[in-house]
């Protein structure tokens, strides 16, 4: 049985998943945006992976920039993934107290965990491309439960009793 981009989109929905702002420093100027694509790839070496949208325009950004950056949000930073995910690029650090990581990029004021990484490689993918990312730099905070998207809803995880 065949299945359209909307049923597809629907199925995809139905899995929840973590949220990260993915930072990075081009130009002098610092970029982010809200990404559910993201996972860890391996351990030795330590790679990660975040998908972005070829059309999307931090794409051609990303790629120049050589790095970025994954800051694991906590339930108490909806307004910073959907500020990333919405505000026009030149509004979304407004206000924020970033810190740097080993390669530039901007770290995320109370997140719960953020990798620094090198751009190992960029491969393709459907109308999206796979930025494979070394991790150089780290940490894991853990001070809140994880900010969740599911569905196009924004929450927090509850454990069972």
């Amino acid at each position: 049985m065949a299945i359209s981009p909307t049923t597809f989109r629907d199925a995809m929905g139905q899995m929840a998943s973590g949220v990260t702002v993915i930072t990075f420093n081009f130009g002098g100027l610092d970029h982010g945006f809200t990404a559910t694509s993201f996972t860890s790839l391996s351990l030795d070496p330590m790679l990660v992976l975040v998908c972005v949208v070829k059309a999307q325009r931090s794409h051609v950004l990303l790629e120049q920039a050589g790095h970025y950056a994954v800051n694991v949000l906590g339930s108490a930073q909806k307004e910073i993934g959907m500020r990333f995910a919405n505000a026009q690029p030149s509004d979304r650090f407004v206000g924020l107290e970033v810190t740097r990581g080993t390669t530039g990029a901007p770290i995320l004021p109370e997140s719960l965990a953020w990798v620094d990484c090198t751009i190992r490689e960029v491969l393709p993918g459907g109308d999206h491309s796979i930025f494979v990312g070394e991790v150089v730099a780290g940490a894991a905070l853990g001070n809140d439960q994880p900010l969740v998207y599911q569905q196009r809803r924004w929450g927090r995880f509850v454990s069972d009793p």
